[in-house]
């Protein structure tokens, strides 16, 4: 019996030390894809759409928990649609409102969706750089 006790607490101890190297690994992750957002975001500047031939523009930006995956058609030097192919995000905070702002500036950088920041500007960089062709 004690030695059944040992083998399960051992068990139990290696399962806690994988749990908190796996949360720390993802936290160091998730904070560095924070800076990159800030940076890619800060680095945005006013595209000219006068020089964006038509034609269908796909990018993706980010990596989990944040990212997202678009296509971004443009017609007549117009941003017309952007689809969302796939996307991650917290629950309710997937910020599609950004879209509907960009396609109403015609441009990528607008203001953020409040409570959901990290993916209002996941969106506009994936927009920027889809149109960017980078």
């Amino acid at each position: 019996m004690k030695k059944g006790l040992i083998i399960l607490f051992s068990i139990l101890a290696l399962l806690i030390v994988i749990a908190v190297i796996t949360i720390k690994g993802f936290s160091k992750q998730f904070d560095a894809l924070l800076k990159d957002i800030d940076v890619q975001f800060g680095t945005m500047e006013t595209l000219a759409l006068t020089e964006i031939p038509d034609g269908v523009y796909e990018y993706r930006y980010g990596s989990i928990p944040v990212f997202a995956e678009l296509r971004v058609h443009v017609k007549d030097h117009r941003i017309e649609q952007i689809e969302m192919l796939n996307q991650s995000s917290g629950p309710g905070y997937d910020a599609l409102e950004t879209i509907d702002r960009i396609l109403a500036a015609q441009q990528p950088k607008v203001d953020v969706v409040s409570g959901a920041t990290s993916s209002s500007k996941v969106i506009m960089i994936a927009t920027y750089k889809a149109l960017k062709q980078e």
